[in-house]
């Protein structure tokens, strides 16, 4: 049934790891009539957990979309992995709805991916509810999580649907705002009125909610202090008015596996999550100028690509949330950040790993496309309207690793393979470094990479094996010389005759390579200078003190002889290549390491122990600064104690901290550990 605009509610379920968005998820699919019977993660038949890598791990880890219809209103609901390394796919979430649900293990409370997605969904300014699941477990406690709750975050957290009861002793929930109950029943759920001693117990609580729902209408105030009786239905609109404006975070709660308090949560959903569009406009840039085009009806069309699947039937899948206008099968639009036109093939609506083919999208839906190759995540797809969407924020990868063919896999399969990965992953990259010869990878921890090794086998059939990365070490020389070398070679035929005077000098840090001449009189003709200038370059790529890439210095070739038959470009190319090498070995050679920025995100009470971690990674700890309720340190760190710095950081922090770093310059290695990079080198080659 095709619906407008103001029908539409988009919401997506974040939470940390096994706080039950998956099963909530069935169970609003059965409550909407999608599927019939709940699928469970152990028996690996849930509508979220479609792909092996899932059903064999036992949780999340992409999002599942899903469309339905239910009570006149069209739900676009996406299902988020709750593993912190699948943050990326939280990111793109947010970016496609207009509210968030906060799920909490009502036995767990807060836990370390609660804070994180809770924060993305804060910096995306989005409406947002709490649903604190698992009331029927023993030690679940509602008031505890609502204190911990408002100590945590910012924002008024104002309980709506409160449990009736907890762990065995666990009931049913209770709507407040209808002061009605729904208790248990079976499998079924039964609608009560509330008793006397339900009433008086939650008084407080109801008191309460009427108090900071009437704050929000000046209206409702009046009523209040004039003692007149407020209906529910006002009450459901100051609500509705309180999650629009951010003023109010409303908080649910029931049993997700029990289908208790689903139903209910889910009529709030309908009530509360704001239309799309409401501000009436779409913000993006033209020409890196800020655009604010209006929202129409069919145009100007305008959808942001949110997520790339490649699906095992249909192929490419590119999943789009429609911002304006309408968007039609055989449409054709601009990918206006490529400056490329495509034409769309058939549209579709999602429901897991199915796609229902849809004749139109409008404004505030979530689609597909199949087969436009042209089509990346972040891509803004447009017609009718000059303007780029800002790109989906993702969470940089931190955790490298170099990976190596294994089990008959060869070199270029599994380049083709590794390459792919991106397109679907963009928390994942992987680029062939040049200098250590080796393929590096980057992704936001080990289960990341596991889960990688294993789609690349099932897709691929490729096998790979990781390491830490080699650092890339460059060499340096630290004294001026000068040296002469003759290459002469006369033995039967035509001879071979270069010789040149060199002076080799050392160059600022990062000033590279620089070459100069210093002929007179002819001593080296012209033609040859070249020669020599190419045997510098190429020799100066293997370093005489470990093979490394030689960098800042300067060669100047200031004379020379020729002799007029014998001599040639190969002749001199080669004095200039033993002459580098010999004046090299007299310069004071030495190796050079890469130092990397870093700053790490820590709550203030690990800063004693990051600090000390840093020093023994011969960092350098430049500086603090607050963040929020964190505290940041800034150092420069060598970039061979960072490979598996995001494993270390998360066993230091339990997980609390995060971190950036970014390259600053090169630095001369210690001499102590100069001497162990060389003897690995040599025993490399050997």
């Amino acid at each position: 049934v095709d619906m407008s605009t103001k029908e539409i509610r988009n919401f997506c379920l974040i939470s940390h790891g096994g706080a039950g968005k998956t099963i909530l998820t069935e169970n609003i699919l059965k409550v909407a009539g999608v599927i019939d019977t709940v699928g469970s993660i152990e028996k690996g038949n849930t509508k979220s957990d479609f792909t092996p890598e899932e059903k064999n791990n036992k949780h999340s880890i992409n999002n599942a979309y899903f469309s339905f219809d239910w009570k006149g209103n069209k739900f676009n609901l996406i299902d988020t992995p709750g593993f912190a390394d699948f943050r990326g796919e939280v990111a793109s979430a947010l970016r496609m709805v207009e509210s968030a649900v906060l799920l909490i293990d009502g036995t767990a409370g807060i836990q370390v991916n609660t804070n994180y997605v809770w924060s993305m969904a804060e910096k995306n300014e989005l409406p947002r509810f709490v649903f604190v699941n698992k009331m029927d477990l023993d030690g679940a406690d509602f008031d505890k999580i609502l204190d911990e709750l408002r100590n945590t975050f910012k924002g008024s957290f104002l309980p709506v649907v409160v449990p009736d009861g907890a762990g065995e002793n666990y009931r049913g929930v209770i709507d407040l705002l209808a002061e009605t109950a729904y208790l248990l029943d079976g499998d079924k759920e039964k609608k009560a009125d509330l008793t006397d001693e339900q009433k008086g117990a939650l008084e407080d609580v109801k008191q309460e909610m009427l108090e900071s729902l009437v704050e929000l209408d000046e209206a409702l105030m009046e009523k209040y202090f004039a003692d007149e009786e407020i209906s529910h239905e006002e009450l459901v609109n100051a609500l509705v008015g309180g999650v629009a404006s951010g003023e109010i975070i409303p908080v649910f709660s029931g049993s997700a596996l029990k289908n208790s308090g689903v139903e209910l949560f889910l009529e709030y959903m309908r009530l509360l999550v704001p239309a799309p569009g409401k501000d009436g406009v779409v913000r993006g840039s033209w020409n890196d100028e800020p655009v604010e085009i209006e929202i129409g009806e069919t145009e100007p069309a305008i959808a942001l690509v949110g997520k790339i699947m490649v699906d095992p039937y249909v192929g490419k899948l590119s999943i789009f949330k429609v911002l304006s206008g309408t968007f039609t099968r055989d449409k054709e639009v601009q990918i206006t950040n490529k400056g490329i036109k495509v034409k769309l093939g058939k549209i579709y609506r999602l429901n897991g790993a199915e796609q229902n083919e849809a004749s139109s999208l409008v404004t505030g839906e979530i689609g597909a496309v199949a087969k436009i190759d042209e089509l990346q995540t972040s891509d803004t797809m447009s017609a009718g309207a000059d303007i780029v969407l800002d790109k989906i924020d993702f969470p940089v990868p931190m955790y490298f690793q170099a990976i190596h063919p294994a089990d008959g896999t060869d070199d270029e399969k599994l380049s083709n393979a590794i390459f792919r990965i991106p397109e679907e992953d963009p928390t994942f990259k992987a680029e062939y470094i040049k200098e250590t010869k080796a393929l590096t990878v980057t992704g936001m921890g080990t289960v990341h990479l596991d889960i990688i090794k294993n789609i690349c086998k099932r897709k691929f059939d490729v096998s790979f094996t990781t390491s830490n990365p080699k650092v890339a070490y460059k060499e340096t020389i630290q004294k001026k010389v000068e040296v002469e070398e003759k290459y002469k070679k006369q033995s039967g035929g035509r001879g071979q005759y270069g010789h040149v005077f060199l002076r080799l000098e050392p160059l600022a840090n990062g000033q590279g390579f620089e070459f100069d001449e210093e002929i007179f009189g002819g001593a080296i003709p012209n033609q040859y200078i070249p020669a020599v200038e190419k045997g510098i370059i190429e020799a100066k790529e293997e370093g005489v003190v470990a093979g490394y890439p030689v960098v800042d210095f300067k060669a100047v070739v200031y004379d020379g002889s020729y002799h007029p038959v014998d001599s040639s470009e190969m002749a001199f190319k080669i004095a200039a290549s033993k002459g580098f090498k010999k004046g090299m070995e007299q310069a004071n050679p030495v190796l050079l390491e890469p130092i990397m920025n870093v700053e790490v995100t820590v709550p203030e009470r690990f800063m004693g122990d990051i600090m000390g971690d840093l020093n023994s990674r011969r960092g350098r700890i430049l500086g603090m600064e607050p963040k929020g309720d964190q505290q940041v340190i800034k150092a420069e760190v060598p970039q061979s104690e960072m490979f598996t710095y995001a494993i270390d950081l998360k066993s230091i922090t339990g997980g609390y901290g995060s971190f950036s770093m970014e390259f600053s310059r090169y630095e001369k290695l210690p001499e102590k550990l100069q001497e162990e990079v060389i003897s690995q080198r040599q025993a490399e080659e050997a």
